[in-house]
C-alpha cells in the first residue's frame, strides 16, 4: 500500500467534518491501522521516505512490523510451576502441540529440563525413524526410505543440538545424525549443491540452493545461532527459494562442523567470515552479486548486523533476535547457554568468556549499517534479551530499519504449553521485496 498524498489525507478528514490531519495527534501505528503508509516504512520525516520504503507493503505480514520496542515482561509466560519460569532451561521441553507421533511420544516420556532424559528420548524415536527407513531400502523403495532417514536425522539433531562440548554422546551423536542426513539426500536426489568454501584461512563446507532457471538470483547468506547446524538449516532454505532467492547456509568458526571437526572459534568480528562467502558468491553466474543479503538467526542476530556494518556488498540484513552485545543480550541474560557460548568462542572457563565477550558488540559499528535492516525481536524472549533489538534499533541510525515483534525464541513458550501463535512469513517476503525477487 502506497503512500497516500497529504492533501487527499486532509481533504478525506475535512469531508467527514471538522477533523484534519494537524489537529489529531497520530501515531505511526495508527497510520499503519489505518492504511495509511505501510508498516514496512522506516520512521522517518515523510520528506525523506525512498522508494524502497514506499514500495513495502508485506500483506499481512505488516501485522508487526513497527512494533518497534523491547522486553514486555508483564506478558512473559512464566513457565509455572518451574522454579525459574523465564529463565529456566526451556529449550529442554516438547510440548503437546504437535501431530507428529513422535514428538507426542517424547512430550509423554520427557522430564522436563533434563538433559540425559531429553538425549534418551529424540535418540529413541530417531532409532525407530532409522529402523523403518532399513526396512525401506532393503526391498527397494528409496523414496520412503530417504523419508524416514530424513525424520531419523531431524530426531538425531535435537538428541545432541543442545549437548556441551565435554558431554560423551555428542560426538557420536553429531557423526549419526550426519550419516542420516547423507542417507536422506544422496548426491544423485539432492535439490541441493555441496559446497566447499575457503573461509578465513580454512575450507569449510556448505549448502547452497537456487531457484529454478539461469538466473542469476538475488541471494540469502545464512548466518545461524548458538544451537544451529547447516544440515537442518538447508531445509529452511525452501521458502526464500520458492520466493526466488538463493540460500547458501555454511557452518563457521564456533558452529556444526566448523567447530566439533575443525576446532575453529567465532571471533567478535564476523565481517571476516561473511566477506569470503561474498566473494564465493560473485564467482558465481547463476547469483546477482548486487542483491545480496544476511539473514541472522538468535546468535546471528549480532552476527549478520556486524556483519552488514562492515561489507559494503550486503544489500539487506534481517534478524529473528536482533542483538547488540553477546555478553549482555544472551551470555548474561541466559545462564542456561553460557557454557555453549563459552565453547563456542573457545574460552576455558565461564570467567573467560565473560571477559572475551566484552569484545562482541556492536559499539561504535551499528551506525556503519547502511542496508535496510529488519530487526526482529520476541517481547517475551527467554533467550535473547529483547533490550538488545531494540539497542541496535536506536544506534543503527544511518540504516532504513524496522523492527518487527514477531520474531525472536516465542515459540519455546508454546514448548512448555504456552500459547501457540501463527507465524507469518514476515522476513521472508520483506527481502524478496527488498532485494526485488518478487
Amino acid at each position: 500500500m502506497k503512500l497516500l498524498p497529504l492533501l487527499v489525507i486532509n481533504l478525506f478528514f475535512n469531508f467527514l467534518g471538522d477533523f484534519t490531519l494537524s489537529n489529531i495527534k497520530w501515531t505511526r501505528r495508527d497510520m499503519v491501522k489505518m492504511g495509511l503508509f505501510t508498516a514496512g516504512a522506516p520512521a522517518l520525516g515523510i520528506g525523506s521516505m525512498g522508494a524502497w520504503a514506499q514500495g513495502l507493503d508485506l500483506g499481512p505480514g505488516n501485522h508487526l512490523v513497527g512494533d518497534v520496542g523491547g522486553a514486555r515482561n508483564e506478558e512473559l509466560y512464566t513457565g509455572h510451576p518451574v522454579v525459574g519460569g523465564g529463565q529456566t532451561e526451556i529449550r529442554l521441553n516438547q510440548s503437546l502441540y504437535t501431530d507428529d507421533p513422535h514428538e507426542i511420544q517424547v512430550a509423554q516420556r520427557l522430564r522436563p529440563f533434563n538433559p540425559l532424559s531429553w538425549y534418551t528420548e529424540w535418540n529413541r524415536v530417531a532409532q525407530i525413524n532409522e529402523d523403518i527407513a532399513v526396512g525401506y531400502e532393503e526391498v527397494g523403495l528409496m523414496v520412503s526410505a530417504r523419508q524416514f532417514y530424513a525424520r531419523a536425522m531431524a530426531f538425531h539433531r535435537l538428541a545432541i543440538v543442545y549437548q556441551e562440548d565435554t558431554d560423551e554422546t555428542m560426538m557420536p551423536g553429531y557423526m549419526k545424525m550426519r550419516e542420516m542426513f547423507e542417507k536422506a539426500n544422496p548426491v544423485a536426489s539432492a535439490n541441493f549443491e555441496r559446497v566447499t568454501i575457503n573461509v578465513d584461512g580454512t575450507p569449510l563446507s556448505g549448502f547452497f540452493r537456487k531457484p529454478g532457471g539461469t538466473g542469476p538470483h538475488p541471494c540469502i547468506i545464512a548466518y545461524q545461532g548458538a544451537d544451529s547446524l547447516m544440515h537442518s538449516s538447508i531445509n529452511g532454505a525452501g521458502s526464500y527459494v520458492a520466493r526466488g532467492m538463493a540460500y547458501l547456509v555454511v557452518d563457521l568458526p564456533g558452529q556444526g562442523e566448523a567447530k566439533r571437526l575443525h576446532h575453529l572459534y567465532m571471533q567478535p568480528d564476523t565481517e571476516r567470515y561473511v566477506k569470503d562467502l561474498v566473494d564465493y558468491l560473485e564467482s558465481r553466474p547463476d547469483v546477482d552479486s548486487d542483491r545480496i543479503a544476511l539473514r541472522g538467526v538468535s546468535m546471528g542476530g549480532y552476527a549478520a548486523p556486524r556483519a552488514a556494518a562492515s561489507e559494503s556488498r550486503i544489500k539487506a540484513v534481517f534478524t529473528s533476535a536482533g542483538s547488540y552485545s553477546c555478553l549482555d543480550d544472551l551470555f548474561e541474560f541466559y545462564p542456561p547457554i553460557q557454557d555453549r557460548c563459552r565453547w563456542i568462542i573457545g574460552a576455558e572457563t565461564l570467567a573467560d568468556a565473560r571477559v572475551q565477550l566484552r569484545d562482541y558488540n556492536l559499539d561504535g559499528v551499528a551506525q556503519n549499517i547502511e542496508c535496510p535492516m529488519l530487526i526482529g525481536y520476541g517481547p517475551t524472549d527467554r533467550i535473547m534479551d529483547p533490550q538488545g533489538a531494540y539497542k541496535l534499533y536506536q544506534a543503527a541510525v544511518n540504516s532504513p530499519r524496522e523492527m518487527w515483534s514477531a520474531a525472536g525464541h516465542p515459540h519455546h513458550d508454546a514448548k512448555s504449553g504456552g500459547p501457540v501463535d501463527l507465524r507469518l512469513p514476515t522476513a521472508q517476503d520483506w527481502v524478496a521485496k527488498t532485494l526485488g525477487a518478487i
